[in-house]
């Protein structure tokens, strides 16, 4: 059966973002969703490691900082090339190896 990789990274997770932070020195991008909007505790975090190009676009022109940004899909364009697609953003990386995802505890 096939599973997406936002339905692998984010399993049993809401697609709300608590923090995104992109470690330059660390090539890493760190992403951390929520429990749920409502109490956004952090439940996952998904890394992208050994980062060798990074490029981001914003969608959102408007910048509502009252308004939570969520994933809307992270996909694979070709060999460790990865989109994550979110509410505000368009963020492309390259990276060494697959992203990960670890319960935060």
């Amino acid at each position: 059966m096939y599973e997406s990789l936002t339905s692998k990274l984010l399993e049993n997770t809401s697609p709300y973002i608590s923090s995104m932070i992109y470690d330059i020195d660390g090539r890493k991008l760190i992403l951390e969703c929520v429990n749920n909007p409502e109490d956004c505790i952090p439940k996952t975090r998904v890394i992208f490691s050994g980062i060798k190009s990074y490029s981001e676009e914003n969608i959102d022109e408007e910048f509502d900082d009252l308004c939570m940004d969520s994933v809307i899909d992270f996909s694979r364009r070709e060999d460790n090339v990865y989109i994550i697609n979110t509410e505000k953003k368009e963020i492309s990386v390259e990276v060494d190896s697959e992203p990960v995802s670890e319960s935060i505890a």
